[in-house]
This record gives structure tokens, C-alpha cells and sequence, in this order.
């Protein structure tokens, strides 16, 4: 028994295993910053590729391509940020001043020939409910912006590494797979071409079929909410971009506040184009979602929705992508496995179940 123990101890899988372990510990902190580079240097890689040839230097292409993936994404965040900060308390103080509850109550009661009397009573409560949760939701992005700024060293630290990682993960990325292939028994190396298969069509899946459409999404609202007078159009057409995404909720969070805003106001005729207008973008959804998602991997929308909601509850704000893409490369895995079974040669599935069975 001591023999074998030190047969275990001083096997060249257990110290690799080890010290892999170790090292994840050490990255652990920055460990969500890497997984997402992983992810940008997935969709960076295929554009340097292609800029290669006019750029000649291949590092100066993946920086290139870096820059033309990475910069407007920073762009929208930061006009987000700024929107906030500049709207919020402008918001807060409007809110309060006006005292939102009485004032729409009035507003609706002075436009009785377009509201039955008999619901005035509940639309001024309903006034009085969005406004507590309209205060309420701004209290708490101001808080997290209080928060946020005084993260900003952390932060610049995690932005070093994720572009470091990126692009080291986009030059680089090649090697470390022959690692991988290399730690792979022959045996298995079928299931982990299925399994490579399997995640590049998932990831295809979610960057065409669902990161697509909320841009195209995003940008139609944008556009519209810009024609029809709101201000802060950019942001909104952003915030409905980003609600686009998520399953079961779509653009509607957007849009039905909104709505209540132009019912709240009097302004009917701009909340009957609002709700067309979301009608419309739905119609558009059901549609090109499935035909871009369908060319690639059909993933079962409560995937995504666990990994919208569990994904920023254990890695903030980045869980937003982390999130669905872990479930998604999950969900390839499962399909992998599926179709390596399937595609398995009826002796030698027969031999594992009796293998399994004499080990039991």
C-alpha cells in the first residue's frame, strides 16, 4: 500500500494536477476577468485572421482587432455611466418637486374624454406606486455608482488583466489547445472534437442569434425613441438592447415604462406609437432569432434566463455574459456526449457497460 501510495504521489498526472490546482487558487481573484477574455478573444481571434493579411504583424492585428471589438463596448458603458450620473438626481429632484402621484392624478382628470371616470381612482394609485419605485430604482443606481467609483483602483487593475489576457488568449490560443489535445487519452479524443463541435456552435448561437438581434433591437429603439421626442434616446435604445437579451423579458421593460410615462402626462398619441412600436420589435424577434440561433445550436431559452439571473449574483456585473456562456458550453458538453454515445460502435459501448459492471 505505501508503495502504491508513492506511485500515486510521485505520478506526473498528480503533480501537474497539483500544481494546476494551486495555480487556480492564485488566479482565483482575477479569474472572472480571464474567463471573459477568454470569450473576447473567441470573437477577437477570427477578425485578426482576417486583418492579418493588410497588417502583415500578427500581433498588430489582434490589437486592431482588439480595438474595433473592445472600444465601442467601452463607449456604451461609459455614455451609460454618464448618463446616469448627469439624469438621476435631475430625476430625483423633478420627482419630488412635482409630486409625481397628484400631479398625474390631475393630468388624467382633466382629459375625461379619454378615460372612462370610473378608472381614474386606480390609475392615480398606480401614479403614486411608480413613482415609490421609480425613487426607489434611482436611490439604488446612485448608491451603486458611489460604490462603483470607489472600486475605480480594482477596477483598473481587473481592465490591465482582461486586456492583457485577451490578447495574449488571441495570439496564443492555439498552443494552449495542443496542450489540452495532448492531455487527451486517444480513447476520448472523439468526444472532445464533439465537444469543441458542440461549443462553437453554441457560441455562434449566442453572439449571432441573441447578441445580434438585441443590437439590431437596440438600435431600432434608439432611432425611434429619438423621432419621437424622448431625451436620453441613445441610453434608452442601449438599456433596450441590453433587456433584449435576456429571455421571457425582451425590450418590454423599456418600452412599458415608457408608455406609462406618456399615459401619466397625457401624451396618448406618442404611447399608442410606442406600443405599436414594441409590437412590431417583437414580431421581429420571433422571427430572426430563431433563423440565426437555428443555423447553429437550438438552446432551450431557460438556459439563458438561469444564467442572466445566477450569472451577476456570483460574478457582478460580468456574470451578465460569463453567466449564459458557462450554461451554454455546458449544454454543448451535454450534446457532445450525447452525440459521442450515439455515434459509439455497439461492441464497444458494450464492453464499457460490462466493464462498469464488473468495477461495480
Amino acid at each position: 500500500m505505501i508503495y502504491k501510495l508513492k506511485g500515486t504521489l510521485t505520478s506526473a498526472l498528480f503533480v501537474v494536477a497539483v500544481l494546476l490546482a494551486l495555480s487556480l487558487v492564485i488566479l482565483t481573484p482575477m479569474l472572472s476577468m480571464i474567463i471573459l477574455a477568454a470569450v473576447f478573444a473567441y470573437v477577437v481571434r477570427p477578425i485578426a485572421q482576417r486583418l492579418q493579411p493588410f497588417l502583415r504583424y500578427q500581433s498588430l492585428a489582434i490589437l486592431v482587432a482588439m480595438v474595433v471589438v473592445i472600444l465601442p463596448i467601452i463607449f456604451v458603458v461609459l455614455y451609460c455611466i454618464y448618463s446616469l450620473i448627469e439624469s438621476a438626481p435631475a430625476l430625483i429632484n423633478a420627482a419630488s418637486a412635482a409630486n409625481l402621484g397628484n400631479a398625474t392624478l390631475d393630468s388624467l382628470q382633466s382629459s375625461p374624454q379619454y378615460l372612462p371616470s370610473s378608472l381614474l381612482p386606480y390609475l392615480g394609485s398606480a401614479s403614486g406606486v411608480v413613482e415609490t419605485v421609480f425613487s426607489d430604482v434611482l436611490r439604488g443606481v446612485a448608491s451603486y455608482l458611489v460604490d462603483f467609483v470607489q472600486s475605480i483602483p480594482n477596477l483598473a487593475l481587473e481592465l490591465f488583466v482582461f486586456f492583457a489576457a485577451t490578447f495574449y488568449l488571441a495570439r496564443d490560443g492555439d498552443r494552449l489547445w495542443s496542450y489540452a489535445k495532448m492531455a487527451v487519452p486517444q480513447e476520448r479524443k472523439g468526444f472532445f472534437q464533439n465537444l469543441v463541435r458542440e461549443t462553437d456552435n453554441v457560441l455562434k448561437s449566442i453572439f449571432y442569434g441573441h447578441f445580434l438581434t438585441a443590437m439590431l433591437v437596440g438600435v431600432i429603439s434608439g432611432v425611434g425613441f429619438y423621432l419621437l421626442g424622448y431625451p436620453y434616446a441613445l441610453f434608452l435604445g442601449i438599456l433596450t438592447g441590453f433587456t433584449q437579451v435576456i429571455p421571457f423579458i425582451g425590450h418590454w421593460p423599456t418600452y412599458t415604462v415608457l408608455a406609462l410615462y406618456d399615459l401619466f402626462t397625457g401624451n396618448y398619441i406618442r404611447m399608442v406609437v410606442v406600443i405599436l412600436l414594441s409590437i412590431a420589435l417583437s414580431v421581429l424577434d420571433m422571427y430572426v432569432r430563431p433563423q440565426i440561433s437555428g443555423r447553429y445550436a437550438d438552446i432551450h431559452p431557460m438556459i439563458f434566463l438561469l444564467g442572466f439571473i445566477c450569472g451577476p449574483l456570483l460574478m457582478g456585473l460580468v456574470g451578465f455574459i460569463i453567466g449564459p456562456l458557462v450554461l451554454g458550453v455546458a449544454y454543448a458538453a451535454l450534446l457532445a456526449y450525447k452525440n459521442s454515445r450515439e455515434t459509439m460502435d455497439p461492441h464497444e459501448n458494450k464492453s464499457e457497460t460490462e466493464d462498469a459492471g464488473n468495477k461495480t
